[in-house]
């Protein structure tokens, strides 16, 4: 485990709810309200290291970002082998993945996984190089999702697109330019949502390997929808079905 920071009102109280070891909690002097209040009395209670210092402090540790006034350390369990997140999948509900084809930005990063465990999705799959990973930026903008969301780490989407068919899964890659449409294409039960990075979409080995591509239909002149819109659309599609069938 490394010790990794986070920072963020949201995101910090999302930590001390999620049973990951915090190792310490700074908080800016002067730092009030009920959110700070709630904070403090919640790491206090669980015996974690609270210190005070001015935002200038926490500003050198957190450069260009916006700590909200509150920075924190844990202990940030190792990401999972894609097949140990096949393991951890639900077997007798129908819950999708998401495989993330090369996301480079955190923020974007961030917002699909908080898509992901809002909507329910059993777990998320990243690109071990040329990727975004497991920042302090990309946490807070997951609004803390990341700490609860089982997460996998893949160094070859084509061999972890390969565990996943041989477990059963149907693959749904989203490309602009599919034939299907995202509205009325049937997916199956076990179903993996993968996402193209931003700019370039989707590889060619892995546009390959999918099963079916899938559109989301635009009446608007822009290009192309951003890739935290699209997978959460997908998502929410996936959700709208899944609630229908109970």
């Amino acid at each position: 485990m490394d010790r990794q920071q986070v920072f963020g009102r949201r995101a910090v109280g999302e930590l001390l709810d999620s049973g990951l070891e915090v190792i310490e909690i700074f908080f800016a002097v002067g730092g009030r309200g009920g959110i700070f209040d709630e904070l403090k009395a919640t790491a206090a209670s669980g015996g974690v290291r609270v210190v005070s210092m001015s935002r200038a402090e926490l500003d050198r540790m957190a450069p260009g970002e916006n700590h909200q006034g509150i920075i924190a350390y844990y202990r940030q369990p190792d990401l999972l082998h894609v097949d140990e997140l096949l393991d951890r999948a639900p077997k007798t509900e129908s819950r999708p993945i998401l495989l993330l084809d090369g996301i480079e930005d955190p923020r974007n990063l961030g917002a699909i996984i908080r898509s992901a465990e809002v909507m329910g999705a059993a777990g998320v799959v990243i690109k071990k190089h040329k990727a975004a990973g497991i920042t302090p930026s990309m946490v807070k903008a997951s609004a803390g999702a990341a700490l609860w969301l089982p997460i996998a780490l893949a160094s070859s989407l084509d061999r972890a697109i390969r565990s996943m068919k041989e477990r059963g899964y149907w693959i749904y890659g989203l490309d602009a330019g599919a034939e299907d449409s995202l509205w009325e294409l049937e997916f199956d039960d076990h179903a993996v949502f993968v996402i193209g990075s931003e700019g370039r979409g989707l590889s060619r080995l892995v546009r390959e390997r999918c099963d079916h591509l899938i559109r989301i239909p635009q009446l608007g002149k822009v290009a192309s929808l951003n890739v935290a819109v699209s997978a959460s659309i997908a998502l929410a599609e996936w959700l709208r079905r899944s609630m229908r069938k109970r």
